[in-house]
């Protein structure tokens, strides 16, 4: 039986489709080294704070997506919680409203500064949520369209810089870890629209419809060698050691590239999620390295 309370309902929607909790709990580990990179030693209240805006910011998204989507996902995607009818797109405006008025506020606990980025960023989500006013000529550029709405993340990394540090103090290391947090967004995006030959659907959607299924797993390799190249530097640079650093990284692509290989011969369901969740594991342990050395531990 469904709930009749909107907040019942939308406890059901965030599990199938915006899990919090478990999407908190990936995201940590990335706000924790974000923090170590800007400000030492940040204190609780600060990790709850960044945690919070960070989460809500991309449930903004989600809902964004949503409402834009819609009319695509009524045709080829009719089980998902909008098309079932469990909630409905006026009852996600007004969670939204909610979410933005949060997001803003925790930015103007931080100061000035962050406040500024966070208006910012939800100016751009506005314009991505109007198509950047070029309608379905956009959705037509699959590639332009999924690059320039990964930008939201992008500047909800510099966000949260200005949120731990009060402003983004750019040293060779922020840019650094910068780029290598950029990479680690793309590799999500992408890796979750990987699916197996067969099982990409008719919508259009997916990169191995455009790439191929081998293409993809390539390119995804690719950009979890540039991950692991950018952890490495940025580890060089905080500890000045290179050897263990080298022989760390080394493994932990391994851990990725092993994964990879496998679901690439076998192509099940459960290989792709095995490739998804060594990326999720190796970026994770990544961050939380970065975290601890970057404090001293």
């Amino acid at each position: 039986m469904i709930t009749t309370t909107l907040l019942g309902r939308f406890y059901i929607y965030q599990k199938l489709r915006f899990p919090i909790i478990i999407l908190s709990l990936s995201l940590l580990p990335a706000i924790l080294s974000t923090a170590a990179i800007v400000t030492k030693n940040p204190s609780v209240l600060q990790i709850i704070g960044g945690l919070m805006a960070t989460i809500l910011y991309l449930l903004h998204v989600r809902i964004i997506d949503e409402k834009r989507d819609f009319h695509h996902d009524s045709i080829y995607h009719k089980s998902r919680p909008l098309q079932t009818g469990l909630i409905s797109l006026k009852e996600l405006q007004i969670i939204d409203n909610f979410v933005v008025v949060l997001i803003l506020l925790i930015a103007l606990f931080a100061g000035i500064y962050p406040f500024l980025l966070g208006v910012l960023m939800l100016s751009y989500s506005f314009i991505a949520s109007k198509e950047f006013f070029m309608g379905e000529k956009l959705h037509k550029h699959f590639f332009i369209y999924n690059i320039i709405n990964t930008m939201q993340t992008f500047i909800m990394q510099l966000f949260a810089y200005s949120f731990f540090a009060g402003y983004i103090p750019f040293t060779i290391l922020l840019v650094l870890h910068y780029i290598f947090t950029c990479i680690g967004t793309v590799v999500f995006e992408f890796v979750r629209k990987i699916k197996i030959p067969g099982m990409d659907g008719a919508g259009k959607d997916t990169y191995t419809w455009y790439l191929g299924f081998n293409n993809s797993i390539v390119i995804y390799l690719v950009l979890a060698l540039l991950a692991t190249v950018f952890f490495y530097q940025i580890m060089s640079i905080i500890t000045g050691q290179n050897i263990f650093w080298l022989f760390l990284s080394a493994v932990l692509l391994g851990i990725a590239l092993q994964s990879a290989l496998i679901h690439l011969v076998k192509k099940t369901i459960q290989t792709e999620h095995l490739m998804q969740l060594s990326f999720v594991v190796v970026y994770a342990i990544f961050n939380l390295v970065i975290f601890y050395k970057s404090n001293g531990l």
